[in-house]
């Protein structure tokens, strides 16, 4: 059981601005990972996470085989088997 309320961006009651987000992470992805649904109680904090996001792993420098050995790096100091 969340600790957090998640937020349905199918729910009519949750606040519009989370809605449009998590849907449209929704569009994006196919799918809302619960740690946006949870974040999503606080929309502008979503919204700055989102942001973050994007910047960081889409708008870089990196490229895809650069990005795909930071990820396995980072998995394997953090002792990550998945």
């Amino acid at each position: 059981m969340p600790r957090l309320p998640l937020v349905d961006p199918d729910d009519p009651g949750a606040d519009p601005h989370a809605r449009a987000l998590l849907g449209r992470v929704r569009e994006l992805r196919g799918r809302t990972l619960n740690v946006y649904r949870a974040v999503g109680n606080h929309p502008e904090v979503l919204e700055g996470l989102l942001q973050f996001g994007s910047a960081a792993y889409f708008r870089n420098s990196l490229t895809p085989a650069q990005s795909e050995l930071a990820y396995l790096g980072a998995s394997v100091a953090n002792d990550c088997h998945y």
